[in-house]
Formats: structure tokens, C-alpha cells, sequence
């Protein structure tokens, strides 16, 4: 009886020493696969955070707008304008931009579109437009600007591109940028009319950047 319990013990003590090895391979286990993830730049899941490993780059991304919402302004807000803009008939998600009279470039006419912008760096402006005209060239888009503001005191001209567009389209032109906004940014597109019969269609408003 003595003898059996102890060839018990023993099988017992052998027992425990397996389950000593397995907790101490575990153990080391654990501690290399942590120590694994730390060097490859994965935080350990009980810190609760993201970091970023070595050559992660930032994302290109566009945002498109639609032009529903535009205004017309004149040198001193919408109460000088002498143009309207609305909805277009055809297709009604697209705006008309419609003279009163004929309009010069030194008639300080405006259209203005807000655009939402979350990311990091603006590195392009995209307008799309056609121009419906009795004569080609003698209305068209004179000036193009994106504006940042803040307080609504002043606002700062980040891009300012004075190329006429005077290509009947429809079609889209782009105007090459390059700064951070700290602020809300707003399209401004300068418009000629060289006849009360001739109309500007504005479609798809896009920026393009990068976002961390």
C-alpha cells in the first residue's frame, strides 16, 4: 500500500513537472509573440492605441460636390448681381447661371459654392461647365478662386487662376493648388456674358488631395 502511494506521488510529481513545462513554454511564447509585434510595430492589444509603422503614406482622395446651392453676387454681395442662378432643367441637378444683361469682366460678377473639405491637402480644383452661346467666346468663365475663411470678417484667396474658359463643352478643367485649409473653403467663378440670351451651365465640383 505504501509503495502504491507512492508511485502516486510520482505520477503526481510527473504531472505537475509537464504542467510546470507547459506554463513555462507558454510563458515564453507569449512573451516572444509580444515582443514580436512591438518590433514590427503593433502595440500590444492592452494599450488601446494605433501606431503607424515605418512607410505608411498618406491617401489621395476626392471629394465631389454638386453645384445645387451656388449663388450669384455681385461686388457687394447678392443684392448686385445682375445674374441669377438656379437649378438647370435638364438635368435639374445641375445649375444655370442666367444674365439679366450683358455682363463685362469689370462687372465684378461672382458665382459662389461652398465645399466641405476634411482631409489634409488640397492639391487640385475640378470644374466641369458648358456654355450655351449665341457666339462662341463672348461668354465664359474669366477667373477662378478658392477662398479659405474663418471669422467671418475676412476671407484669404489661396488660388486665383485667371484663364478664360471659353470652350463651349460640356467639359472640365482643372486648376492646380497646394495648401492646407484652416478654415471653410468656397469655389468663386468670374463670369462674362456677352449676351442676355447666353446661359452657363455648372455640373460636378471636385477637390483633390491627400488625407492622414
Amino acid at each position: 500500500m505504501p509503495e502504491r502511494g507512492g508511485g502516486n506521488r510520482g505520477k503526481e510529481s510527473l504531472v505537475g513537472n509537464k504542467r510546470s513545462v507547459v506554463a513555462r513554454v507558454s510563458l515564453g511564447a507569449i512573451l516572444c509573440l509580444t515582443t514580436g509585434l512591438l518590433i514590427n510595430g503593433v502595440p500590444a492589444a492592452a494599450t488601446n492605441q494605433t501606431v503607424r509603422g515605418p512607410g505608411v503614406s498618406s491617401v489621395f482622395v476626392i471629394e465631389r460636390y454638386s453645384p445645387l446651392g451656388a449663388t450669384a453676387n455681385g461686388p457687394s454681395g447678392p443684392a448686385t448681381a445682375m445674374f441669377t442662378a438656379g437649378p438647370h432643367c435638364c438635368p435639374s441637378t445641375a445649375v444655370v447661371l442666367t444674365p439679366g444683361s450683358v455682363i463685362t469682366d469689370g462687372d465684378l460678377q461672382w458665382m459662389l459654392l461652398g465645399l466641405s473639405w476634411d482631409n489634409t491637402l488640397v492639391e487640385r480644383l475640378t470644374v466641369c461647365y458648358s456654355i450655351d452661346s449665341v457666339k462662341e467666346g463672348q461668354t465664359y468663365i474669366s477667373q477662378t478662386r478658392l477662398t479659405v475663411m474663418r471669422t467671418p470678417d475676412a476671407a484669404f484667396v489661396m488660388v486665383d487662376d485667371g484663364t478664360d474658359q471659353t470652350a463651349l463643352g460640356p467639359l472640365c478643367y482643372d486648376v492646380g493648388a497646394g495648401f492646407l485649409p484652416e478654415g471653410t473653403l468656397t469655389l468663386h467663378l468670374r463670369v462674362v456674358f456677352g449676351d442676355p440670351h447666353d446661359r452657363i451651365m455648372i455640373g460636378m465640383v471636385a477637390l483633390s488631395g491627400l488625407s492622414e
